[in-house]
């Protein structure tokens, strides 16, 4: 029962708000008449809410005693008040107050008022516990990265082999297995991290969409999300340099995609690098992640320019060439075949012999503080490896650089792209009647997806691991029209709980969601192209318009 604290100076009108509130099932506390007497009271007892009369006795009046508890203790506060001129309305504002009843006004007014209040509240604490423990771990796991990094660093001083040969391959293979060792603690941070960031994300769009525009605090909430956005972002990069990532193979021409973004790159090198783009004449199509490449494509650029500041000649030229034995050798683990050659070459400063040995390396950068991540080269081998291609780099000192990527050519053609859109408003109450199985051993993320699953319309069967969704599944006499389960669980993984369910409903399709990686995914047997797949985190339009697309296939 919510403790409410009432602060009018009108005693007749106190009582009546007193008795409401007691009708309404809250614990009503005293009735205090001055400011000064409130800012006491909270300071020995911490309600819950305070109902506040902006003109009140005394010497502060209840806008200057909203203020002194604010300042000091964490009590949402409504406004009473039968004034609204927008002198008192600006002051009352800078206080943080999170509803505002005007005089005279109906119980379902301030009922409603409450209940909004307690909700903000409520909401905005578990935001903020939230984005404090994701601080804490952002510290703990960046300082481990940090650790195994300068160990790694280490590995770099061994002697070179004798034989150039040996010795290429040997520095592609320390170079795989790093990127290897980063990856694997990368994607436990993943885990933790897209688990965390989904409530971040995810309640701040609910909360949104239930603020005005006017709402003082909707700024608060958006830089809230904001970061947790970025964070995303960062968790995103972190996943790359290690082949962590969900890859989303599909079949590109090359050719084209430079093409379309050809103005858009022009901008970006700017107007005092000379431009050229040479295609050779195609199509020809690789498999790669459309999305990412468009991002290999910005990095690579990016680097070019930033190494002639005061301008050059920035060149893309496209091949379809065939490697034979002898060349592929030079390469770790590429076979002899057709392959489409991307080449970016700059005029610029060139590199080092010392420093082309470790560009790959995530984390390393030779850019000012600030100025760089170095993620950027390493998410460009990362997607390269991924896609069963290779890079070769050659640099000469104040003569320029030029990067060459290698990928597979493959007979298939590219497949009609598909857009994800949200459903339309019309089939909510169609929801109504559908049933959808949860499975998710993490609380505050089961809790958050059921929310927003309930808002949509869906009738939301939950459970917290395998064996409590059968029995589930065996109570419901009627149809389940999803399944939609995390893949990493204990006792039971997702698939053999899909597997189990589906022995007995063949039609019930399956989406896994997860917040690991695409190595621990596809080892609990979800190969992505296979099924449909949630990466967390995940907002709530995004959920939906997934499950849609799964319940709703076109």
């Amino acid at each position: 029962m919510h403790r409410i604290l009432i602060v009018e100076d009108e005693n007749i009108v106190g009582l009546d708000i007193q008795k409401r509130l007691q009708r309404m099932g809250y614990e009503a506390l005293e009735v205090l008449s001055t400011g000064q007497q409130a800012v006491e009271y909270v300071e020995r007892e911490q309600p819950d809410l305070i109902l506040m009369d902006i003109q009140i006795q005394g010497d502060i009046d209840g806008i200057e005693a909203a203020r002194r508890i604010r300042e000091r203790f964490d009590v949402p506060i409504v406004y009473l008040t039968a004034f609204s001129d927008e002198t008192t309305l600006q002051r009352a504002k800078a206080t943080e107050a999170f509803a505002y009843v005007l005089k005279p006004f109906k119980d379902r007014d301030l009922y409603s008022s409450i209940e909004f209040a307690l909700y903000r509240h409520k909401t905005g604490v578990e935001l903020q516990k939230h984005h404090d423990k994701l601080e804490t771990r952002v510290e703990e796991r960046t300082a481990e990265l940090a650790r195994v990094n300068e160990e790694l660093k280490h590995e770099m001083k061994e002697r070179q082999l004798a034989v150039e040969g040996r010795a290429l391959l040997k520095e592609q293979l320390r170079q795989s297995q790093k990127m290897e060792a980063l990856g694997q603690l990368a994607g436990v941070v993943a885990h933790d991290f897209n688990n965390m960031l989904t409530i971040i994300t995810g309640y701040s769009d609910l909360v949104i969409n239930r603020m005005g525009d006017k709402d003082p605090l909707v700024s608060d909430v958006l830089a809230i999300k904001e970061a947790g956005d970025r964070a995303a972002i960062i968790t995103s990069q972190l996943l790359a340099f290690g082949r962590r990532q969900i890859v989303q193979h599909s079949t590109i021409d090359i050719n084209s995609t430079i093409e379309s973004a050809r103005n858009m790159l022009q901008r970006m090198v700017g107007e005092d690098i000379h431009f050229e783009v040479e295609l050779q004449p195609g199509p020809h199509y690789v498999k790669t992640d459309p999305g990412l490449f468009d991002q290999v494509l910005v990095n690579l650029l990016v680097n070019a320019r930033d190494a002639m500041p005061h301008g050059g000649r920035l060149r893309i030229e496209t091949a379809a060439i065939a490697l034979d034995q002898p060349l592929t050798n030079r390469f770790l683990n590429l076979k002899p075949g057709e392959y489409f050659r991307l080449r970016v070459t700059d005029s610029g400063s060139g590199i080092t012999d010392e420093v082309l040995k470790r560009i790959f390396e995530p984390f390393y950068t030779t850019k000012d503080k600030g100025t760089g991540t170095g993620l950027g080269l390493s998410m460009v081998y990362s997607l390269v490896d991924q896609s069963g291609g290779q890079i070769d780099v050659t640099s000469r000192l104040d003569e320029g650089t030029s990067f060459d990527l290698y990928l597979p050519i493959t007979d298939a053609r590219p497949e009609e792209s598909r857009t994800e859109t949200s459903p339309a408003p019309g089939l909510r109450s169609e929801n109504g009647n559908r049933f959808i199985l949860l499975v998710e051993d993490e609380d505050v993320v089961r809790n958050f997806t059921q929310r927003v699953l309930s808002d949509h319309g869906y009738n939301v069967l939950e459970a917290r691991q395998g064996e409590e969704a059968i029995a589930l599944s065996e109570l419901h006499a009627g149809p389940i029209h999803l399944l939609l389960t995390d893949v990493v669980m204990p006792k039971m993984s997702g698939l053999e709980l899909a597997q189990n369910l589906q022995a007995l409903r063949p039609d019930m399709p399956v989406l896994y969601m997860s917040g690991y990686t695409d190595d621990t995914v596809f080892r609990y047997g979800v190969q992505e192209e296979q099924v449909h797949f949630l990466q967390k985190p995940f907002v709530p339009d995004g959920l939906i318009a997934k499950i849609s697309q799964v319940i709703n296939p076109r």
